[in-house]
């Protein structure tokens, strides 16, 4: 897969649109956005840059009131795409309306949406590729919902190629509805449909460890942006719209009746959905560090281990995601692979956890590196199970960016002969 080249769109709107920013990092660069099509090169006057400076600045957040104002942002390509699923023939009786029935044919299933930035000028590292938590999408990496800026957006201000997925079966990657419409025409048992875990604000304030729902009373130092779920004077309900139903039990290689977390086999060799499209965009990206939370902790170590994986070069789980039933290929694969566990405040029971501590004496002892990190530990207190959201969220990025910059070594390409410069898609990175 190759996602190389540009075009500069000199009065494109959308230069001054992305992202919201409440503040930028000092060595964030003031400048033009490229959008991602093929071009020979980019040019910009200083004349320009002043045009896109004055531009008002627009973005997506979920309550447009809330919007922080950015600067522009300064893109070498973005864009989309889809790490292929596969096709399953559709009787018409199972097509709704029923006056479709004559479009029988196939339909694809199980593919995984991806969007991607890069910045115009790359530190030299992997690129990231995120994936979020238990009935989330990749919103949770975007525009906080107080309007502050995201996780996806800071990681590229700050150098990183950075690709965000939706796990296969949710959002944008869509779901396989097939056992659901067999249901409803009588052709299987309503005991056999997929269970659908919809997460209340109940399960929210339980899960993502933000205090008593009870009495809507967060922690004393909360670092959630508690007035976006009901709490404060003027407060709004704003963050439960990126709460969806989890169909990860219309997955392949599931337990049949599984939800959420149960979902996701015990083995981690298993050839399952989301760690195989992981697995299979690192190889396309020819290298890159994956980053799970939650219900996807365990994702990109899941990812290394699939057949065929070549391509993770950094595992980063949010939220522990640890394994405690590794063999000794798995740990033959996983000690090449920096690790780090990352985990908040406010746990119910001991950091780390024991399968936790097993994990990383079984890598570390076969010559790995495995790192484990409570925030509280090192004086960052407060934060949720939504650390990515929290007001101190980009302090906690850089907590990633520093254990990056430390364990996961890159070297760059020369230049090549024909342009005399390095190709900064092309960057040959190792430990």
């Amino acid at each position: 897969m190759r996602l190389l080249g540009f075009d500069l769109e000199l009065l494109s709107w959308k230069a001054a649109a992305r992202g919201a920013l409440a503040t930028l990092p000092i060595r964030t660069a003031l400048g033009i956005h490229m959008k991602h099509q093929h071009s020979a090169g980019v040019a910009a006057s200083a004349a320009v840059l002043l045009i896109f400076a004055l531009l008002p600045t627009v973005a997506s957040a979920q309550e447009f009131q809330d919007l922080k104002q950015s600067r522009p942002l300064v893109l070498r390509g973005e864009g989309s795409f889809f790490i292929d699923g596969y096709t399953q023939p559709i009787a018409g009786k199972y097509i709704s309306p029923s006056s479709f029935a004559n479009t029988a044919g196939n339909s694809m299933v199980n593919q995984m949406y991806v969007q991607y930035q890069k910045p115009l000028i790359r530190r030299g590292n992997f690129p990231l590729v995120i994936v979020h938590g238990c009935c989330l999408s990749s919103k949770s990496w975007q525009t906080t919902p107080d309007g502050r800026m995201g996780w996806d957006e800071y990681f590229v201000r700050r150098g990183f190629d950075t690709y965000l997925a939706d796990q296969v079966s949710r959002a944008r990657s869509g779901f396989n509805a097939l056992q659901y419409q067999k249901v409803l025409v009588g052709d299987a048992p309503p005991t056999s449909n997929p269970p659908i875990l919809i997460a209340t604000d109940a399960f929210a304030w339980g899960v993502f460890r933000w205090g008593d729902f009870n009495t809507l009373t967060p922690f004393p130092d909360e670092q959630f942006p508690m007035n976006t779920v009901g709490v404060g004077p003027g407060s709004t309900l704003t963050f439960y719209n990126q709460v969806i139903p989890d169909l990860n039990s219309t997955l392949p290689n599931v337990t049949p009746g599984c939800a959420d977390g149960t979902c996701t086999p015990a083995d981690p060799d298993v050839v399952f959905s989301t760690p195989a499209s992981m697995a299979k965009l690192a190889n396309d990206l020819k290298g890159a560090i994956l980053m799970g939370h939650s219900q996807s902790s365990s994702f990109p170590s899941r990812a290394a281990l699939q057949k065929g994986s070549t391509g993770v070069r950094g595992i980063i789980q949010l939220e522990t995601g640890c394994l405690g039933n590794l063999t000794s290929a798995d740990l033959g694969i996983l000690k090449n692979i920096p690790i780090l566990i990352l985990v908040a405040d406010h746990f119910t029971t001991p950091q780390p956890s024991p399968v936790c501590v097993t994990e990383m004496q079984q890598i570390n002892a076969a010559g790995g590196d495995m790192t484990f990190i409570s925030l509280p530990a090192i004086g960052i207190h407060g934060n949720s199970h939504m650390m990515m959201l929290d007001h101190n969220n980009l302090q906690v990025a850089d907590v990633i960016i520093d254990w990056i910059d430390q364990h996961v070594k890159c070297q760059t390409r020369k230049p090549t002969e024909d342009t005399n410069s390095a190709d900064p898609d092309e960057d040959v990175c190792r430990r």
